[in-house]
């Protein structure tokens, strides 16, 4: 793993400029320079960065090579012009063998490739930034760098055009041909074979490959335009016409392919076509292919078999970015930990006092602290939730190593899946002398929907360890009073949609009232949460509950008291 505090304890005395013209490509970049150097200048262009250059000791230039009103190349020729020995690090989507050449020719102290890579990008700083400390060039590394370009180059320059399956020019050919501005199509249509990954189960991936065979010739017969291999069981038409003929193409399609049978070696089969479609606009920054692909994936998300057309606005466009912003920022917040232990207070509600601590997980970015309710479903998507889980476990048992406090620490069905749980928690409460009876570990209800018996049969090694169970959310979604049982819990944590309406609802109030009388006739203890007022505290202490956690009591703290 890369040692990121490192890296920013080595860029923290430097400046840099970053100038890109892409908004969400500077946005990502600059998230990640403002937390290693001391200063960060943005451009959106190479003339704003000339100027921004010029009035401003800048010790490192991060530059991309397409851009508007001057170009990366013309900016790096003017920075030379002023000082030849600037150190420069330039980046760039084009991994053609001509571009990454004349970057070299400029001296540049390095080439990262989009889509950035965090580790690359790393890597790319570090080496930078020791060359400035050493005053001097690392010959040896530009010219490791020059030849493993050149190596790549040489790759990339005799890498084949066409698919040898389909004998159909590839995707990458497609690509090419879109990104040059003197090309004469206007409409790119997308067509994925519905339900193909149930031919290659049920037949093999060899009869698969003789139906794509079959498929392609089926294509080239029905429509004269330009066709493509896409990925998979994707099949790409370029043409140069308006959208009704478009349109009227992939109704032919979708209507010639209904009657057609395929032939492989034992049977023959019929297939349908998902379609997307979407205009080619030479301004536009991102290729037609990625927009086909999501107005194909948005039609789908409705029902197969189907045409769609990509707009601005595509919903899954909007998600894709949500996500991948929100796990950028998670892997940042890992990265230089960020990612931190909230402490909820939960009251004895006998007593009135304290009697655990419940530890919610936090981004802190700039003194606000981010809850999960933003950065989880990214994590899941991601597959870095487990990752979360390990660090609040550390803090946590950081926090509570000096006292004889109960804490409880939310877990999810990637930790059961991932087998990591008990070794790790024995691990850590030996290293931080954590008794596995103060830690008390939440589970979410549903999750033996997943591998019941092996999600149950975990939780009770960890309960002969010592460690306490507790089932979150209960009463919401598929809730099972015989799995308590099976679990043999120690608490229940009533779901806080019902204790929220619970003065206001009569089901909210008759469902609590169940499980508390359930609860105490099979000694378990309850927990309240979401107690936002006195009415409701007043409520769930009439009926009997344990404990009550809320912000009527107290909100999460960054520190236990």
């Amino acid at each position: 793993m890369f040692d990121a505090k490192n890296l920013k304890k080595i860029c923290s005395p430097y400046s840099i400029l970053l100038v890109d013209d892409e908004e969400s490509a500077r946005r990502q970049v600059r998230d990640i320079l403002s937390i290693l150097f001391k200063k960060v200048y943005i451009a959106e262009d190479g003339k704003q960065a000339l100027e921004i250059f010029k009035n401003n000791q800048i010790d490192i230039v991060l530059t991309d090579l397409t851009m508007p009103h001057m170009t990366g190349f013309q900016l790096i020729a003017a920075i030379r012009e002023i000082d030849e020995k600037q150190n420069i690090i330039v980046m760039s989507a084009h991994a053609e063998s001509e571009v990454i050449v004349n970057a070299i020719k400029l001296n540049v102290d390095a080439y990262i490739v989009k889509p950035i890579e965090s580790l690359q990008m790393f890597e790319a700083l570090q080496k930078t930034v020791l060359s400035i400390k050493s005053n001097e060039k690392d010959f040896l590394y530009q010219e490791q760098l020059e030849t493993k370009i050149d190596e790549q180059a040489k790759e990339i320059v005799e890498k084949t055009e066409i698919d040898t399956l389909t004998n159909l020019p590839n995707k990458d050919t497609l690509c090419k041909i879109l990104s040059k501005k003197k090309h004469k199509y206007t409409k790119i249509l997308i067509l994925n074979i519905d339900n193909f990954e149930q031919i290659n189960a049920t037949y093999g991936y060899t009869e698969g490959d003789l139906a794509l065979q079959g498929i392609a010739e089926f294509l080239e017969e029905v429509t004269p335009e330009k066709l493509f291999r896409g990925n998979g069981d994707e099949f790409i038409i370029v043409l140069n016409k308006s959208e009704q003929k478009a349109l009227e193409l992939a109704y032919l399609i979708k209507r010639k392919v209904y009657s057609k049978r395929f032939e492989i070696s034992t049977t023959s089969i019929r297939i349908t076509f998902s379609i997307g479609i979407v205009d080619i606009n030479n301004d536009d920054k991102e290729l037609p292919y990625t927009k086909a692909q999501l107005a194909l994936a948005d039609t789908r998300r409705v029902h197969k078999n189907a045409i769609g057309h990509y707009y601005e606005d595509s919903q899954l466009q909007n998600y894709q970015q949500k996500m991948h912003e929100w796990a950028h920022k998670l892997k940042l917040a890992l990265d230089f930990d960020l990612l931190v232990p909230y402490y909820q207070p939960i009251v004895n509600i006998e007593s009135g006092e304290i009697g655990k601590y419940e530890c919610l997980a936090r981004i802190v970015e700039r003194d606000e602290a981010i809850a999960p309710f933003f950065f989880i479903e990214p994590a899941r998507v991601a597959g870095m939730v487990s990752d979360i889980t390990r660090r609040i476990i550390i803090k946590a048992f950081e926090t509570f190593s000096n006292t004889s406090l109960e804490f409880s620490i939310n877990i999810t069905d990637d930790d059961f899946k991932e087998e990591y749980l008990i070794a790790y928690l024995q691990d850590q409460s030996k290293k931080y002398g954590i008794k596995p009876s103060q830690v008390v570990l939440e589970v979410l209800e549903n999750i033996s929907d997943y591998d019941a018996t092996h999600a149950i049969s975990q939780m009770k090694e960890l309960k002969a360890l010592g460690y306490q169970i507790s089932i979150d959310d209960f009463g919401a979604e598929s809730s099972n009073f015989a799995r308590l049982q099976n679990i043999e819990v120690d608490y229940i944590k009533i779901d806080g949609g019902f204790i929220k309406d619970i003065a206001i609802c009569k089901n909210s109030l008759i469902i609590t009232k169940t499980i508390i009388y359930y609860a105490k006739h099979s000694g378990i203890k309850t927990i309240a949460e979401f107690v936002h007022n006195k009415e409701t505290y007043d409520i769930v202490k009439e009926l009997g509950v344990d404990y009550v956690q809320g912000y009527y009591l107290d909100k999460p703290l960054k520190e236990i008291r």
